[in-house]
């Protein structure tokens, strides 16, 4: 979904001035005028941005949406949203710096917020570890364990409302 599509779908008129575009703005830490720039297709966002737009709209507009040449291929390479990850993606650390157009360990480190050491420690030609900022920089949703999924109330059907007349 682009980002006028996701403006519309909430209310929003995807315009200069949309209360939509605003909120997801703010969420972004960026102003209301890039965004509406960028869904009209004048200018195109960075790796670090194209993220924080993806996070602020709950990932219904994905990095690949706003950066298919950054992230579709490597969105290709993983498997499918709902299939279980891995301990490692099939993306390399090299490749997915190739991508991202990053020169060094460093930068990398700083686009996924992990340490430099964390991240200068991944072979170059292995896949990256499935880490959570790996797979959302990625577009990939990591399914949430049964155990710290929302605990179910066995008593829930039980609960008996009493209207009084």
């Amino acid at each position: 979904m682009n980002l006028t599509d996701y403006a519309s779908s909430k209310g929003g008129t995807a315009k200069l001035g949309c209360p939509v575009l605003t909120t997801v703005a703010a969420a972004a830490n960026c102003s209301a005028a890039t965004l509406y720039m960028v869904a009209r297709g004048h200018k195109s966002v960075g790796a670090a941005l194209a993220l924080r737009i993806a996070a602020a709209t709950d990932q219904l507009v994905a990095a690949a949406d706003l950066r298919p040449d950054l992230y579709a291929h490597a969105v290709a390479a993983l498997p499918a949203r709902g299939e279980a990850a891995t301990e490692s993606c099939a993306v390399s650390k090299r490749a997915l710096r190739t991508r991202l157009g990053l020169s060094s360990d460093a930068h990398l480190a700083k686009v996924l917020q992990l340490p430099v050491e964390q991240v200068a420690a991944w072979p170059e030609k292995q896949g990256v570890p499935a880490l959570p900022q790996v797979l959302q920089l990625l577009g990939v949703q990591k399914e949430q364990p049964a155990a710290l999924a929302a605990p179910n109330d066995p008593d829930a059907n039980r609960v008996i409302q009493v209207q009084v007349a």
